[in-house]
C-alpha cells in the first residue's frame, strides 16, 4: 500500500511539474506574441516578418470567406478591372499635363508613323516628385494583372526614364539597375556584363529575373536591346513593364518574339 501511495505521489509531482512547465511555455509564447504585436503597431518589425504575418492572417480571411460562399477570386478580378479603369483614367488626366500638342515622329526609324502630339514623360519624370507619382501609379497598375509579376531587381535604359525607375524600384525595395547602349569598356579578353549595365554597388552575381520598366515603349527597340543584353549575360527577363505605350508600332508583338510580355497602363493614339 505505501508503495503505491509513493508511485501516486511521484506520478503526481510529475504532472503539477510538467503542468507547471506547460504554464511556463505558453506564458513565453503569449510574451513573445505581445512583443511582435507592438513592434508591428509602431512600425519597428522588419518588413519580411510583417508580409509573412499579414499573408497568413489574409489566407485565414480568405478561407472563411469563401466558406461563407463568397467568391474571392470573382470579387477581387471586378476590383482589379475597376482600379484598372480608373487608374487609365487618372494616367490620361496626368499626361495631358505634360503633352506637346504638336505632331512628330517618335524613334529612330522614319517609317512615315506620325503621331498627333508628344507626351514628355521622359522629360517630366526629371521632378522627383513626377516619378515618385507614375512610379507609384505603375505599382498600382502592376497589383491589378491576373499575372504575377516575378522579378528580384528593375532595370531601366539610360535613354529612357531612369528615374522613373530608380522610384519605382525604390517603393517595392528592390535593386535598380541601369543599362547602356553603348559598351563602356571592352576587355582585351572575355566579356563583362558591367560593360552594359550598371549595378552600383551591388554584385550581378547575386542578381537573377530582371523587370525591364520605363515610361513608354514605342518600336520596342531600346527594351530589345535591354532583353538581348540580359540574356547574353544570363540574367532572366519575361515582362517589362511601361506607362503607356503607343498604338501601331507592334511594340506587343516585336516584343512577344523575344517571350517578353509588354505591361502599359493605356496606349496612345497614332496616325499616319
Amino acid at each position: 500500500m505505501n508503495k503505491i501511495a509513493i508511485v501516486m505521489f511521484m506520478l503526481l509531482i510529475f504532472l503539477l511539474s510538467l503542468f507547471v512547465e506547460v504554464n511556463k511555455i505558453v506564458i513565453a509564447i503569449l510574451g513573445f506574441s505581445t512583443i511582435i504585436f507592438i513592434l508591428e503597431a509602431v512600425g519597428f518589425l522588419p518588413l519580411w516578418l510583417t508580409k509573412i504575418i499579414n499573408k497568413n492572417r489574409l489566407g485565414i480571411t480568405i478561407e472563411v470567406l469563401n466558406e461563407l460562399g463568397f467568391d474571392v477570386k470573382e470579387k477581387r478580378k471586378v476590383i482589379n478591372k475597376c482600379q484598372t479603369q480608373a487608374s487609365s483614367e487618372r494616367i490620361k488626366e496626368k499626361l495631358k499635363k505634360i503633352t506637346i500638342m504638336k505632331e512628330v515622329e517618335i524613334g529612330k526609324s522614319t517609317n512615315g508613323n506620325m503621331f498627333p502630339e508628344y507626351i514628355d514623360l521622359m522629360g517630366a519624370t526629371t521632378f522627383k516628385r513626377n516619378a515618385t507619382d507614375f512610379a507609384r501609379e505603375l505599382n498600382t497598375y502592376k497589383r491589378t494583372l491576373e499575372k504575377k509579376l516575378e522579378f528580384d531587381f528593375v532595370v531601366t535604359s539610360k535613354l529612357g526614364s531612369p528615374i522613373l525607375g530608380y522610384e519605382f524600384a525604390n517603393i517595392l525595395e528592390v535593386p535598380f539597375v541601369l543599362h547602356s547602349e553603348e559598351e563602356k569598356f571592352r576587355l582585351k579578353k572575355g566579356d563583362d556584363s558591367s560593360s552594359k549595365f550598371d549595378f552600383g554597388c551591388l554584385e550581378s552575381k547575386k542578381l537573377k529575373k530582371a523587370l525591364i520598366v520605363d515610361d513608354s515603349t514605342t518600336g520596342g527597340r531600346k527594351v530589345i536591346n535591354i532583353i538581348k543584353d540580359l540574356k547574353k549575360y544570363g540574367f532572366e527577363v519575361t515582362d517589362c513593364l511601361v506607362v503607356f505605350a503607343p498604338q501601331g508600332k507592334q511594340a506587343y508583338e516585336r516584343l512577344a518574339k523575344e517571350s517578353v510580355k509588354l505591361h502599359s497602363i493605356i496606349q496612345t493614339p497614332i496616325k499616319n
